[in-house]
């Protein structure tokens, strides 16, 4: 074991051996799913513990522990994490998470943990490690109400989990709810935004390669992006490689036609791009005026992005922006591309505009997240967010215009709701004495430009009062992902307290 010294050790142990070493990919949960069960019986079996578990048809999973004796009469608490991760790397290779688990390691530094070239799923394989930690530690939660724990599936890519959650077949009864996917360490989330996934699709008619004379075919790539949650991260001033890409043909296609073959961008919708490729075609004759155009944007682009200045960061270090003479194959009319090129130059990337309600916190934002070329057709995806319905609505519905102009095909995903805050609950009071008694400092509740399944659950649940907590990590959704152990620590002794002195939850 990679983390066998670390403390709690019960915690590490789940961590390494069970989540991490579990393949989980969005919408394919069943080996972690399979994994945690059988885990669970085992445990049960060996400790003698009295544990219930129980599945909804969707692959949501809820796990009842009864209360110790003499705590019968404690409300029951629900704590909630889901099972899913972002795969990302950069490994050039690339890397098989379908079949392998996530190669975790402990930095040089001692502080943090994180992954080999890949992320490390501490979102939110950390919240499910610390809820089952919970279930089985007799030896430091010795006295508790009734306990459930529910995982969902597929929050990365849609709260599908969330959005089928069957509250009846789970019989789930809690109404004070704790989800573990949201840090960092001293803050308690009790809301965030409303997002809305905004596809665009069209089909186009491919030209032979061969029926323009005298092309010549360029591939552009850029990679080595920071990238991020593009929730978390959204206000951060990073690059997005497939906006780059669109800058740069648009800057092109002022002065010269090309035809492009084909752009590839993006993997998921909640993450900021850090990689794009693009193919296009241009007449030869024009060729040295493609090399100065490719030649100062490259420049300026850098300048930007790359170049040190006194008393900044560097936005994007590792930046790399390439490109080569590749071989002929089909391509689009100049009409058709300038039609992709201007649609996407009209995508915005990053905060939209910041709230007059909440204090340098962005009302609302846009992640031009994906681009693909599939068969014959350009397909797009957008993942606009805001914390008030309404300007969503708004922004979305002038995308749709947009698509429209240019006759493409528009699909609305399912809004995923909001988390009103509840800032006056006495969960949420109850709380925050016990973790300001951990930490001996004061604790503050904010609201958070990502998605939590809490916006969701409470609409199946009315009435219930959530708060959302968990260690601190950072670079969540992108290679560089890493969390900090001490943390984990003081959230597992948050928790333990919680549930101990929670019979004072209803005085």
């Amino acid at each position: 074991m990679v983390l066998e010294k670390l403390e709690p050790k019960i915690v590490w142990y789940i961590f390494e051996e069970i989540i991490a070493k579990t393949p989980r990919r969005s919408k394919k949960e069943d080996k972690i799913r399979n994994k945690i069960k059988t885990w669970l019986i085992e445990q049960a079996e060996l400790k003698r513990l009295e544990i219930n578990i129980s599945e909804d048809l969707v692959g949501n999973i809820l796990i009842k522990k009864p209360a110790t004796n003499g705590m019968e009469s404690v409300p029951p608490l629900l704590l909630q994490a889901h099972l899913d991760m972002v795969c990302e790397t950069d490994r050039p290779e690339g890397y098989n998470f379908d079949d392998s688990g996530i190669p975790i390691r402990i930095q040089d530094n001692g502080e943090w943990i994180d992954a080999d070239g890949t992320t490390l799923g501490a979102d939110d394989g950390i919240g499910v490690a610390l809820a089952l930690a919970i279930l089985i530690d007799n030896k430091k939660v010795t006295s508790h109400g009734p306990i459930e724990v529910l995982f969902t599936v597929n929050e990365e890519d849609g709260f599908t989990g969330a959005t089928n959650l069957d509250v009846k077949i789970l019989d789930i009864k809690s109404n004070y709810m704790i989800n573990l996917d949201s840090g960092p360490i001293g803050e308690i989330t009790i809301g965030s935004v409303c997002g809305r996934r905004t596809y665009f699709r069209k089909e186009f008619e491919w030209l032979k390669q061969n029926s323009l004379e005298n092309l010549l075919f360029i591939e552009l790539t850029i990679d080595g992006l920071l990238g991020g949650h593009s929730g978390a991260d959204i206000h951060l001033p990073r690059a997005n490689a497939n906006k780059l890409i669109s800058r740069i043909l648009s800057n092109i296609s002022q002065y010269i036609e090309i035809y492009l073959c084909k752009w590839n961008g993006g993997t998921v919708s909640n993450v900021i791009t850090r990689n794009a490729e693009v193919k296009f075609a241009l007449n030869s004759k024009d060729e040295e005026i493609f090399e100065n155009l490719i030649h100062d944007e490259i420049a300026i682009i850098y300048d930007y992005y790359k170049a040190s200045r006194e008393g900044f960061p560097i936005l994007e270090p590792d930046i790399n922006i390439t490109w080569k003479k590749g071989k002929p194959e089909k391509f689009l009319s100049a009409e058709d591309t300038k039609l992709i090129i201007s649609t996407t130059s009209l995508f915005p990337q990053g905060v939209l505009r910041y709230s007059p309600f909440y204090e340098n916190f962005p009302e609302s934002s846009n992640n031009f997240a994906i681009v693909w070329t599939k068969d014959n057709r350009i397909i797009i995806r957008l993942y606009p967010r805001s914390i008030i319905r309404s300007e969503l609505n708004s922004f979305v519905q002038s995308m749709v215009q947009l698509g429209e102009l240019g006759g493409w095909q528009m699909e609305l995903r399912d809004i995923l709701p909001e988390w009103t805050p509840q800032p006056e609950s006495k969960f949420l009071k109850y709380a925050k004495e016990q973790y300001e008694s951990i930490l001996q400092r004061p604790v503050k509740s904010s609201i958070v430009h990502g998605g939590l399944e809490t916006g969701r659950i409470s609409q199946k649940i009315p009435g219930i009062q959530m708060i959302s907590i968990g260690p601190t990590v950072d670079g969540e959704h992108t290679p560089n992902e890493k969390l900090k152990i001490v943390d984990v620590r003081i959230i597992y002794e948050l928790l333990i307290k919680i549930l101990m002195n929670f019979s004072i939850i209803e005085n």
